[in-house]
């Protein structure tokens, strides 16, 4: 029977070849965005990868954490938390530097009547970190429930 628990355990279980990318892969990893849908797995499935690599290196997950079980996950599986709200003043510059950064913030709902916010998250911040973690390695990452389907030509 599936559970959320064999669920998370299936997206957190890294390939040998993933472990091995990682494990090469000079730097920590940065996830901004780290609380929503996808990046709570992600960053566990990241730090295992490292694990099974045996390389010691750090995964580091910024949002503003509003779910308790999100930030129980992260800390029971080693991955290291800043709470932050990226669009607020001076927020990046509290940031650590990292050669590896996952972009993943963004807003997706509830943007009706909040469409200067919308913007903000997906076009102004976007441009902020580009610029604050330009000798950076930046991976953007979208799960991409906002664009139209598309033929696979």
């Amino acid at each position: 029977m599936w559970t959320e628990e064999r669920l998370n355990k299936m997206l957190t279980t890294p390939s040998e070849a993933l472990s091995g990318e990682l494990g090469r892969l000079e730097g920590d990893i940065l996830v901004l965005g780290a609380g929503g849908k996808m990046g709570p797995t992600l960053c566990v499935l990241a730090k295992n990868a490292l694990r099974a690599a045996g390389v010691e290196k750090r995964v580091i997950a910024v949002s503003r954490f509003s779910d308790p079980l999100v930030v129980e996950l992260l800390r029971e599986n080693g991955v290291e938390m800043i709470s932050a709200d990226l669009l607020a003043p001076g927020a990046l510059d509290s940031l650590p530097d990292a050669e590896n950064v996952i972009y993943m913030a963004g807003k997706k709902f509830g943007t009706d009547g909040n469409e200067y916010a919308t913007w903000a998250m997906n076009t102004w911040l976007p441009s902020r970190v580009a610029e604050w973690y330009q000798n950076s390695r930046i991976v953007v990452f979208s799960s991409g429930n906002l664009y139209p389907k598309v033929g696979v030509h």
